[in-house]
């Protein structure tokens, strides 16, 4: 179907429409990113009306440039048509939000903070939004709150008003009329507009107090439903708001009175500024300690103070206001149910003894309750560089958002093995299980079984438990002491590989303590799928090649032979096969993982990642999301994850939000760091990309995925003499088994022009299963080979596999039950 064009976009769909025209969601086809487009209505405007105030408007709000403010990007006219270009912003607008009830005070806070701010920076350019209300906000899956239509709106008018409150008699009006002014929707309107018809600082105000009334309370603060919307209205005059703390009793007494401020008759009874109610609201965020979930104190105060933040320091604020905004979102701000964590369990012994065994023995815990699948269990890696005693139970279970923690600690000395344990009931702060386990001799099987039994039994209510429906069968018989001790300190190693160091002799290490462990016990699984995971590590490195997937199937399918309901096993066999390029087995490998284990963050990890390497955007972003939401400890990570999806669709602003909200948080993350540099060449800004991704490399030579982006700067800025430094031998090894890695590298040839260097990798990453046919189709840098037969034969075989796999995965995820 052809699609109608203006100018350089293509319109592909209605979105709704209005007294001033019609809204239409656009593709640029020269920037290749989706955009919301506003077509003018010309009938009720005059041209010189039309031009010397929609658009003259909407070119001076163009010059707003704040992350909570929806930005514009082009104002321009084609024929006798004129037209506004957007940013498109997927999300719920907050209307839709109070529809569904009162949000917690932790989102309403996060919402007026960002919303105050963005008022503050148009405010500050002297330009008013003139008609704020919930549907002229959205709130992203990601927690950021956007301004639409800023600057669009004109000054009221009282002859375009429907009804005059000043009448003694006002005409009744039809039951379902919507009252609005040429520029103002009448509900959010303060008093004195309906007087002087203008807008201000203040009336902003007033509308941003009715917003987030509304939101805390679900109903309108001047709302009567028992009368007609025009006596409402005069309420706005004349009537004081109900209390809000009768109506949403949870509300602290402070925020009560930053929203009844904003709500004052007279305006210079309001806020001065949007700045000064900004920093009212950030005040009560940091007194209630909301923050601390989220927000390191020392940031805030440091920003807090300031009503003109640098552009860094801006996005950090908002960064941090958007992940509160996420958190709590759809949770209300309270723990989630059945939501575990294991902490590692404190040694008790010298140091020397049994070294890195809590983390291990928690690991082991949490694998065994991950089996019921009505439990969410956080994996304790956020965990390994907090040294075990520093670690406060109920601390953590707060911030990590858990219903239950357990703890415990150990002490293996010449008379044995003793443990002490307790599971905590966060919310509660109660005791909920516990005991005591002492031995002659250390059995990890054993220690298992007793502990999982009695949370299973108090999470139940009962000590007899099939662990989630699966059947298992518990291993046929005890490890000893010596094989237990070992697995943990294979497990301990590979740990430290995979979360801290990525050091060869880690990996070497844990290889040859699994190797042991599998020859003194081949019946026992975990044991096999660590060595598989370990092998995979190899591969997934650019530490070893093929041999090592080899080795990797052969140790993952012992162990699924031994133990079938393996979750860790079936997930790493899915890396195994996107690792060899076998994505359709991969891909049924997901959906029964979906299906079985969805109480699992990594399952749904890995998803995203495969969706997100099938072009299937917006499942991926789900996917991302769930992963979030079952496990906060691994934000940064999947920040960057939803940042890439952002850049493939070339949503560069909401692609750096999620990049800013990871680097708020690991600030030294190194996946976070690349795709920063990635954007920061997408953006044009070459040498701050080479600054940034060189800095990557320096502090970790093994990070080869940077060379070819750097390469790529380097080309683009002329030097193809440094930019060919960094495509060596290790470059091309690594391309020829990871799908990432060949794409990248086939894009650098694309960019230096060397066409058939390009084709050949880029039908190499598509070999590997990197099958991301919208992002290959519409990618800037590859605009040398457009035109190109064989680039344009790949890209048609490509097009026929996209349309297969969607078909596939609607299918696949379809048979799920959600």
């Amino acid at each position: 179907m052809k699609h109608r064009v203006i100018e350089h976009y293509e319109l592909v769909r209605k979105l709704g429409a209005g007294g001033s025209g019609v809204v239409y969601l656009a593709n640029d086809t020269q920037l290749q990113r989706p955009v919301v487009l506003k077509l003018l209505q010309r009938g009720a405007l005059t041209e010189e009306q039309m031009r010397t105030t929609y658009l003259r408007e909407a070119r001076l709000a163009s010059a707003i440039d704040h992350p909570n403010v929806c930005s514009i990007y082009d104002v321009g006219e084609s024929g006798d048509e004129a037209y506004i270009v957007m940013q498109y912003v997927p999300g719920k607008p907050l209307d839709k939000l109070i529809e569904g009830g009162p949000a917690s005070v932790e989102l309403v806070l996060s919402v007026g903070i960002q919303m105050a701010d963005g008022l503050s920076a148009a405010h500050s350019l002297g330009i008013f939004h003139r008609d704020l209300k919930p549907a002229n906000a959205i709130l992203t899956d990601g927690g950021l709150v956007k301004i639409l239509d800023f600057g669009l709106a004109r000054r009221i008018n009282m002859e375009d008003v429907e009804f005059d409150p000043a009448r003694s008699n006002p005409r009744t009006p039809p039951p379902d009329a919507k009252y609005t002014a040429r520029g103002g929707t009448l509900a959010y309107m303060a008093p004195e507009q309906f007087v002087t018809g203008q807008s201000s600082v203040q009336s902003d105000i007033f509308a941003l107090g009715v917003v987030l009334y509304e939101l805390l309370t679900g109903r309108h603060p001047f709302h009567r439903p028992d009368a007609p919307d025009f006596q409402s209205i005069r309420a706005i005059q004349f009537a004081e708001p109900p209390s809000i703390t009768e109506l949403a009793p949870n509300t602290p007494v402070e925020l009560e009175s930053a929203i009844l401020h904003c709500l004052e008759k007279q305006p210079a009874a309001r806020f001065a500024s949007a700045a000064e109610l900004r920093e009212s609201l950030r005040t009560i965020l940091k007194a209630n300690e909301l923050d601390s979930l989220v927000v390191p104190s020392a940031s805030m105060s440091a920003s807090a103070s300031l009503d003109f933040k640098t552009p860094e320091e801006e996005k950090r604020s908002t960064g941090f206001l958007s992940m509160l905004a996420e958190r709590f979102r759809e949770s209300g701000g309270n723990e989630q149910q059945n939501t575990i964590v294991v902490l590692p369990f404190v040694n008790m012994g010298p140091a020397s003894s049994a070294p890195l065994y809590g983390h291990a023995l928690a690991d082991a815990i949490s694998a065994r309750l991950a089996r019921m699948q009505s439990l969410v269990v956080r994996p304790t890696s956020a965990l390994m560089n907090v040294p075990a005693r520093q670690l406060d139970p109920l601390s953590i279970g707060r911030k990590l958002l858990v219903q239950y923690v357990v703890a415990g600690s150990f002490l293996k000395g010449e008379s044995g093995f003793d443990l002490n344990w307790q599971m905590l009931d966060v919310p509660a702060q109660a005791v909920r299980a516990g005991g005591s386990i002492n031995v002659e001799s250390f059995d990890l099987i054993a220690v298992q079984n007793e502990i999982s039994t009695e949370i299973f039994g108090a999470l139940r209510g009962s000590a007899a438990v099939r662990i989630g429906g699966r059947n298992q069968q518990d291993h046929p018989h005890s490890l000893n002491e010596e094989v237990s001790e070992e697995y943990l300190q294979a497990r301990a190693v590979l740990s430290t590989f995979m979360s801290r160091t990525g050091a060869l002799e880690d990996l070497e290490r844990a290889r040859k303590l699994f190797e042991d462990v599998t020859l003194r016990d081949p019946s026992y699984a975990a044991a096999w799928t660590g060595l598989g995971v370990t092998h995979l590590q190899y591969a997934r490195h650019g530490l070893g090649g093929q041999m090592h997937l080899l080795e990797t199937r052969r140790a993952l399918d012992r162990a699924l032979s031994l133990d079938p309901a393996s979750v860790e096993a079936n997930l790493y066999r899915v890396y195994m096969l996107l690792s060899r390029g076998e994505k359709e087995s991969a891909r049924h490998g997901i959906a029964h993982l979906l299906q079985t284990a969805g109480n699992d963050w990594n399952v749904h990890r890995v998803a995203g990642m495969t969706l997100r390497s099938d072009g299937q955007y917006s499942e991926a972003l789900r996917e991302f999301g769930i992963a979030l939401q079952q496990n906060p400890a691994d934000a940064a990570v999947i920040y960057n994850h939803r940042a890439r999806v952002l850049q493939y669709q070339n949503q560069l602003e909401l692609a750096d939000e999620e990049l800013e909200k990871g680097l708020a948080l690991e600030p030294k993350q190194p996946l976070l760091r690349i795709s920063r540099g990635y954007q920061l060449m997408r953006l044009g800004r070459l040498s701050e990309a080479i600054d940034a991704l060189e800095e990557v490399i320096a502090e970790d030579a093994t990070m080869r995925i940077v060379f070819p982006t750097i390469a790529m700067c380097y080309v683009q800025l002329g030097d193809r003499t440094k930019a060919a430094t960094f495509i060596v031998d290790e470059t091309m090894a690594a391309a020829e088994a990871d799908s990432e890695m060949a794409y990248r590298l086939a894009t650098y040839f694309a960019v230096d022009g060397e066409a058939g260097e390009a084709l050949h990798w880029l039908r190499r990453a598509v070999y590997l299963g990197n099958e991301n046919y919208p992002w290959f189709a519409k990618n800037p840098a590859w605009a040398k080979l457009q035109g190109n037969s064989d680039f344009e034969l790949i890209l048609n075989d490509l097009k026929k596999i996209f349309k297969r796999n969607t078909k596939t995965w609607k299918r696949l995820l379809g048979q799920l039950a959600r």
